[in-house]
């Protein structure tokens, strides 16, 4: 178990080193995260989340009950999240937004699937790329539509009904690429087209950049200031390591999953927060500083959390 949980976190540690020291040897600003950031949000993730629809098995896609528990898990401790922030911290609807996506956002590909892979096998990635779906189909269009809300309240003088700017935001949100793209790949995984290997090869290529340069982003974005463990950061490193996997385990038992289903979507409960999310804290520049500490200190609990989970699981 030790040797597995180190080949999963030392790339992580690793990349975000390398930002970090690019920072204080003064080979980049600190504020050159936004651009990687934007490089991320805009073209590598869209890129990587449509491959991964694209490449997934349709039947596997239109597992139900699965779907529903990753469902349920992942946009359950969402919507807790959004009220916690809204009543409880009094946040704004845009810094509720990014709070909930850090809560909720678990980092399955580059956290979870090395994980996965060795304790179940090939089979396990089904959850992560599933999981994937429903954020890149529910959780991340939401997020950019709330986003879009709270920037809208802020700057904007007339305001139409309700309804109006609902719509309206949802239809800005879908035209983002991170929205659009891998909606795109689900709907191609469905009827069966396939992309010419010379266009997957070069989506690829892009598509792989996207955990390497939002983790050298991140630890470009930590150079200069220390992880602060506040009330805010535990609440957020709670909900994500601990409540998620909770909500996922009893989701899991109320549908009747498989004991390797179940070990799939607790184990991905329980991966910390993608660094993904804290890319959307920057291009925001809002809840940045909580964000970085929330992802920084989960990923570091999160190595206990997974080991205990994984050793109840067993």
């Amino acid at each position: 178990m030790p040797i597995l949980l180190l080949s999963s976190l030392f790339p992580l540690v690793f990349v975000m080193a390398l930002g970090w020291l690019s920072g204080k040897l003064s080979y980049m600003k600190r504020d050159d995260a936004t651009v990687l950031a934007t490089v991320v949000i805009r073209f590598a993730l869209p890129l990587s989340l449509f491959l991964g629809a694209l490449h997934t098995d349709p039947a596997k896609i239109q597992n139900l009950s699965f779907m529903a528990v990753l469902v349920i898990g992942l946009m359950g401790s969402y919507l807790l999240t959004l009220c916690i922030a809204r009543f409880v911290f009094r946040h704004d609807i845009k810094t509720s937004a990014i709070q909930s996506l850090i809560c909720a956002f678990p980092d399955m590909a580059y956290f979870g699937a090395p994980v996965l892979a060795v304790l179940i096998g090939p089979e396990g990635f089904l959850g992560v790329l599933i999981g994937n779906l429903i954020t890149s189909v529910l959780m991340i269009p939401l997020t950019i539509v709330l986003i879009r809300m709270g920037d809208n309240n802020n700057g904007s003088a007339e305001q139409g009904s309700l309804r109006g700017m609902i719509l309206q935001n949802l239809l800005k949100a879908v035209r983002n690429p991170i929205v659009w793209i891998p909606i795109l790949g689900v709907v191609m995984s469905l009827a069966g087209i396939k992309l010419p290997e010379l266009l997957s090869s070069s989506v690829e290529m892009m598509g792989k950049t996207a955990g390497g340069i939002s983790l050298f982003a991140l630890g470009l974005l930590f150079f200069g200031e220390s992880p602060t463990l506040n009330v805010h950061t535990f609440t957020n490193i709670s909900l994500k390591n601990v409540i998620q996997p909770a909500i996922m385990a009893a989701a899991g038992l109320a549908f009747g999953l498989s004991h390797t289903l179940m070990q799939q979507v607790v184990i991905i409960g329980a991966t910390p927060s993608a660094i993904a999310a804290g890319m959307f804290a920057v291009r925001s520049d809002t809840y940045v500083e909580s964000a970085s500490s929330s992802i920084l200190l989960g990923t570091a609990v999160g190595i206990v959390t997974e080991g205990v989970i994984i050793f109840m699981l067993s």
